[in-house]
């Protein structure tokens, strides 16, 4: 409750604000599970057939009229959506006993390409059928991973090759399921490290070889990174040339893990912090990495980040820029997010919760006229300490300082603002003026 305070003192003030997460899309009877951009609009997909006002049937996108239906969509409920050149691909779920495709975009709807997807001995239900989960480029080919063993008549194992006339295996592909978790083989994730793909998910072996829920294939075969995971890799992506993964784990051979992880090379380690919901009895989950300005965007089931220094309340997204963690303004409340993307120089999340469609969009820096006087300057920034908040505007202001949790530390009408005492992290300068209320942030790096 002390970040809740610290920002609803101001809403009496507010005129103007940034740094702040405002809801786009309350509306929707399904999950949004991806965002992607392409051609200058915003596209979502999941479970929902009407959101944000729209009827839909599993993908929508955002442009300049709105957000509108695309086509007639997709049969099931979308989870992937994938730009590769001037290509727009789509996979989706499959409840029944039946196959699935690889869609693709040819302006008004997504046609299937190539041989279906099967899964032997499928059950009819969420899973245990052919669900596809990702769509990657790698090689020159498209590349799909998910639940099926056979491609057309061809057996094929949880990841699929595609080289615009025909499906291909990668070696012999991946199977059986992590020792402890649900009997569901499912390669939830792709992503290119160095020359290698990788491939993550729920699966034993890949290639014949015991890699536990991570593998790196070659271009040839297939080789295991460290122990592997206890349980489930839902994402992975490359940020500043190291390798992240993220899912429901909690260890790595003998390293205590929560839910994050970084590669060293040899082995998973921790990379310094770990997310999870502050109540046990909540599922805490990383479902989506994705870096997005420089910096690594990590989202999914979460309401707390734990660094060495200190434990901060967020709300299923966070960032990190490679040695600080930042809140994102505490995040969004109540929901859980897998969707990130950038679009018109905002950050957008997708996600929702109980079945809901949720969509927010994070708008990092204050917009103003290019002519309108900004009402301060803050130097340095970063700082060690000490701080200036110089207002270019006659008259005072006061100055409320929140530390990366949310939590007012300090208000004062001085402009000399020392933070010597307080922890590393992004902190929140708000100003409040006759004119209004400047939301700014200050990194204390010492």
């Amino acid at each position: 409750m002390k970040k809740l305070i610290c920002f609803l003192l101001l809403l009496p003030f507010t005129s103007r604000i940034s740094a702040q997460w405002t809801e786009q899309c309350g509306t929707g009877n399904g999950f949004i599970v991806n965002f992607e951009t392409f051609n200058n609009e915003l596209y979502a997909t999941g479970f929902f057939t009407n959101v944000c006002g729209i009827s839909a049937n599993h993908i929508a996108k955002l442009g300049t009229n709105g957000w509108e239906a695309v086509g007639t969509g997709l049969p099931q409920a979308g989870h992937q959506l994938q730009a590769i050149g001037n290509e727009l691909y789509a996979v989706h779920y499959e409840p029944n006993i039946d196959s699935n495709w690889l869609y693709r975009f040819d302006g008004t709807n997504f046609n299937k390409i190539g041989a279906g997807f099967y899964l032997t001995n499928a059950v009819a239900g969420f899973s245990k059928t052919a669900n596809l989960y990702r769509i990657h480029s790698y090689g020159g080919e498209v590349v799909v991973s998910g639940e099926f063993d056979r491609v057309g008549s061809e057996a094929i194992s949880g990841i699929a090759s595609w080289n615009g006339s025909e499906w291909n295996p990668l070696g012999t592909g991946l199977s059986g399921t992590i020792p402890g978790t649900a009997d569901v083989m499912y390669p939830h994730d792709l992503c290119t490290f160095g020359t290698d793909l990788i491939a993550a998910g729920n699966f034993q072996f890949a290639g014949g070889e015991t890699v536990n829920g991570i593998a790196r294939w070659d271009g040839t075969q297939w080789h295991a990174m460290g122990a592997g995971f206890n349980s489930t890799v839902y994402g992975t992506t490359v940020y500043n040339g190291e390798l992240y993964a993220g899912g429901d784990f909690t260890s790595s051979g003998t390293e205590t893990l929560k839910n994050i992880a970084k590669w060293n090379g040899t082995a998973w380690v921790d990379p310094g912090f770990r997310v999870f919901y502050n109540n046990s009895s909540n599922y805490s989950y990383v479902h989506t990495l994705k870096v997005i300005n420089d910096q690594l965007l990590i989202s999914g089931g979460f309401d707390r980040v734990q660094t060495a220094a200190q434990t901060m309340r967020c709300s299923a997204v966070i960032a990190y820029n490679g040695t600080l963690i930042d809140t994102l303004s505490g995040g969004i409340p109540g929901k859980e997010i897998e969707a990130l993307a950038r679009w018109n120089g905002r950050l957008y999340a997708g996600g929702g919760l109980n079945g809901s469609s949720y969509i927010a969009r994070y708008e990092p820096f204050l917009s103003v006229d290019e002519n309108e006087q900004q009402p301060v300057t803050i130097s340095p920034n970063p700082t060690s300490g000490v701080f200036k908040a110089e207002l270019t505007l006659p008259g005072t202001a006061l100055i409320v300082i929140c530390d990366p949790s949310g939590k007012e530390v300090l208000r004062t009408k001085d402009t000399l603002i020392d933070l010597s005492a307080f922890g590393n992290g992004y902190y929140s300068v708000q100003i409040i003026t006759d004119e209004g209320v400047t939301r700014e942030k200050i990194l204390l790096q010492r």
